[in-house]
């Protein structure tokens, strides 16, 4: 019995020496590297933060030091980051901010109807980028909140009238006010090629003649180039052009159309391109697409909002005690 009794402490005394270790290295990789109005963040929550960064930017064959270097660069950028969404989910709170789950299904099945594609389809183009579905949607409920809470905290209400819209427009275009016409309002799908080779050339003909397909069958200009074009949402819009201002495969594209028609696929030091000519107007200045002119609304209105939760984000920064200790 007695000998039972000295393996039996053996046995206990063993495993203390084998927990002890991992214990010890645990307070290591959970240590606080922020204090934020006495929330922490731990090492550990930064890690995850910062891991698809991490992965992207350091390689197995980078020397030592150098993949050192980098993770605490890294770890420095995520970690104001941090800091901020602890400050703005603590404000949040304290306001009572909330949003339903049916309003961010709202948002989402509206972009999707918007830019022509199902829910499932969406999905699989957010899992090709590492995302799910959910994490969009967590997303888009933290935007929502974050917009309701400048909208809570900035007293004077944002207002982007159309003479805003329209010098945006024009100085992004280099235009200016011209008169005499007739000027030619010109929407395009552009598609470009993916690569060098010949392959990208004839994949990228391959999307066009797609595209082309598909305005045949009577589906919209915009609601293909949403899904065909490498122009982005900001360049459905090519421009307002006089004859003289276009290039001849340009012209040669656009003469004899109808306003609404479209042209056959064109090829352009851009890539291959499918134009329609949305309007004929002598008035170069006020040939503004409405649709454009709204997008453009929406995209300086949020460029508003985000320029005020900054400063307004600075203010906060500035009454909070907040302790960096990595």
């Amino acid at each position: 019995m007695k000998q039972f009794r000295y393996i039996s402490l053996f046995l206990f005394l063993l495993s203390l020496s084998l927990i002890a270790p991992y214990r010890a290295g645990a307070v290591i990789v959970d240590r606080i590297v922020a204090i934020v109005n006495g929330d922490v963040i731990t090492l550990s929550e930064l890690e995850r933060r910062a891991a698809p960064i991490l992965q992207k930017y350091i390689t197995p064959d980078m020397p030592p030091e150098q993949r050192a270097e980098a993770r605490r660069e890294i770890l420095a950028r995520v970690l104001p980051q941090m800091i901020d969404d602890k400050l703005v989910d603590e404000e949040i709170r304290q306001l009572g901010i909330s949003v339903k789950e049916s309003e961010v299904d709202g948002v989402v099945q509206r972009m999707c109807r918007d830019s022509g594609i199902t829910i499932e389809e969406f999905r699989d183009r957010l899992a090709q980028q590492g995302m799910t579905l959910e994490e969009y949607k967590e997303q888009v409920k933290k935007q929502i909140e974050r917009a309701r809470l400048v909208n809570s905290q900035v007293q004077q209400k944002i207002v982007i009238t159309d003479e805003q819209v329209k010098e945006y427009l024009r100085k992004r275009k280099g235009g200016s006010s011209q008169y005499g016409g007739p000027y030619y309002r010109i929407e395009q799908i552009l598609i470009v090629p993916r690569g060098s080779d010949g392959y990208a050339k004839q994949e990228a003909r391959r999307r066009a003649e797609e595209a082309l397909k598909e305005l045949r069958a009577g589906a919209g200009f915009e609601q293909v180039a949403r899904k065909y074009s490498d122009a982005g949402p900001d360049g459905l819009s090519l421009g307002v052009f006089s004859m003289d201002e276009m290039a001849p495969v340009l012209r040669n594209a656009i003469e004899g159309l109808e306003p609404g028609e479209y042209s056959e696929i064109i090829e352009t030091p851009l890539g291959f391109q499918i134009l329609k000519l949305a309007g004929v107007s002598n008035s170069k200045e006020e040939e503004f697409d409405p649709m454009v002119m709204e997008e453009t609304r929406e995209k300086l209105y949020n460029m508003e909002m985000d320029s005020r939760f900054q400063e307004w984000l600075n203010e906060l920064r500035a009454k909070s005690a907040i302790r960096i200790l990595l």
